[in-house]
């Protein structure tokens, strides 16, 4: 009520019940009265605004007629859910991360998309590759191609793979059109599983997050930095059937967390024991800042009892318009999943397909891997360095790869609050809550070094300390 302003036209040929009916609406529609939250009764509307009971009366009947609040007896009225169309408020902030990822030309220090920026990606690699191949193949190149996966590809994918100790065959990976739509794929390859109950970490990939929660029952673990505990993971399997786990083992999405070799052994026990699949998203691997490549789950996988469905994606790597990833299921299930795949997918860019091979058989994609770890190691250690002169943060990992830091503020500071306080000084972030099934607000926050260059992590960093300088730990606001 506080914040509505009710000043009725005195003037206006329109009743008062219909003005007030106005106000209130356009209150509820705007999100200023929130979907759920308790109207103030008749009686009180009527002695706060002055006016006759039954006013109320006809203008709260008036928004009942139209769908805009319930009334439920014995207990008040109270806004209705206008749409189920609408987004969760805690998923806007990835809107505004994908737009800020994706503008060219901005004022905006962009601290919050997960993808390299622009300048980095090979595109005149790509185009000189991108001629060979026309040159070579004309048109052909540009119709329908193995819906698998172009087979010299999967041939140089097969090779390349050894190198992580992960041994298959060519007829053994699916090409696909990027993660998603292998996250796609494997959760129809489970649809038949009744009360499909998938693992995750909390905090987890967002979108894994949200392609998983509209068809499965969702398992938050907590996320220690060097994996789950794996006994208090155990003693949940003996209460409950989890047929999945889906994890990012090497430098983790949002906050950079490395498994360890004995943990990555101990849940693949555990999967051959309690009989469930592991998906391993492995997307930041080949991003490592110190000596040595940490291996994949995969690599760890036995051969003839696999537990893994692998996935790695070359948007990271590459660039995202490159569209292609790799999907290796367990033998048991290739068959189902090449099927699933033409159902989804006839022709994933065979021109991309041949690129990439190239790109990876002709040893650009080493070369490339090696600029972008220097480049990002140089970001991400002064960042880091940046940060410890912040006040009111604690960094919760340090990380040995990938592309994130994950934050702690203290908890007089409002998470929410202070993300918008970011976006109003031009600075993006991501706030933890998106990472989060089921918690609306956390004091969590996910920054990324590798889209700003030294100068903007420099002042996004300084934005960063000059709000929360303004917090007063007594107030539980940011000034």
């Amino acid at each position: 009520m506080n914040n509505l302003k009710f000043q009725f036209n005195k003037k206006s040929n329109e009743k008062y019940y219909i003005q007030l009916y106005k106000i209130f609406s356009n209150a509820i529609l705007s999100e200023v009265l929130e979907s759920g939250s308790k109207m103030p009764s008749i009686r009180k509307t009527a002695l706060d605004l002055k006016i006759n009971i039954n006013t109320v009366l006809q203008a709260y009947n008036l928004l009942e007629q139209n769908g805009l609040i319930e009334k439920i007896h014995g207990k008040g009225c109270y806004v209705k859910n206008i749409s189920d169309f609408s987004l969760d408020k805690k998923l806007k902030p990835l809107i505004d991360n994908f737009k800020f990822g994706q503008i060219i030309k901005n004022k905006v220090i962009n601290f919050s998309n997960g993808t390299p920026p622009s300048e980095y990606f090979p595109a005149a690699i790509y185009q000189e590759l991108s001629n060979k191949i026309i040159n070579s193949y004309h048109g052909e190149i540009f119709s329908y191609q193995d819906f698998q996966g172009v087979l010299s590809l999967r041939t140089v994918l097969s090779d390349e793979l050894e190198r992580d100790d992960i041994f298959i065959n060519p007829e053994e990976i699916i090409v696909t059109s990027g993660t998603q739509q292998s996250l796609d794929i494997i959760l129809k390859l489970f649809k038949n599983s009744s009360n499909l109950t998938v693992a995750l970490s909390a905090p987890t990939y967002p979108n894994a997050l949200n392609i998983f929660s509209n068809s499965c029952k969702i398992k938050s673990i907590n996320l220690k930095n060097d994996g789950w505990d794996l006994k208090e993971f155990e003693e949940i399997l003996k209460e409950e059937k989890i047929k999945l786990v889906y994890e990012v083992f090497n430098f983790q999405n949002p906050t950079g967390v490395k498994w360890s070799d004995s943990k990555k052994n101990e849940l693949l026990r555990l999967a051959e024991k309690y009989n469930f699949y592991i998906i391993e998203d492995d997307s930041f691997s080949e991003f490592y800042y110190t000596e040595n490549k940490p291996l994949p789950l995969k690599s760890f996988d036995r051969t003839d009892h696999e537990r893994v469905i692998y996935v790695k994606t070359y948007s990271k790597s590459i660039m995202p318009g490159l569209g292609l990833a790799l999907l290796i299921p367990p033998k048991k299930l290739i068959e189902k999943a090449i099927f699933i795949k033409y159902g989804l997918d006839t022709n994933t860019s065979g021109l991309n397909q041949k690129i990439l091979e190239l790109f990876i058989r002709d040893g650009y994609l080493e070369d490339h891997l090696i600029f972008l770890r220097n480049e990002f190691k140089e970001k991400y250690l002064y960042m880091l360095k940046l940060l410890y002169s912040v006040p009111y943060i604690t960094v919760l990992n340090i990380p040995e790869g990938g592309f994130f830091i994950w934050i702690l503020l203290s908890k007089h500071i409002k998470g929410e609050l202070f993300y918008e306080k970011c976006k109003e000084s031009n600075l993006s972030i991501l706030p933890g809550s998106v990472f989060y099934n089921d918690q609306l607000s956390t004091h969590k926050i996910r920054l990324t070094f590798v889209s700003a260059d030294l100068f903007e992590i420099e002042n996004g960093i300084n934005i960063i300390k000059s709000i929360l300088l303004r917090c007063s730990p007594p107030k539980n606001t940011i000034v």
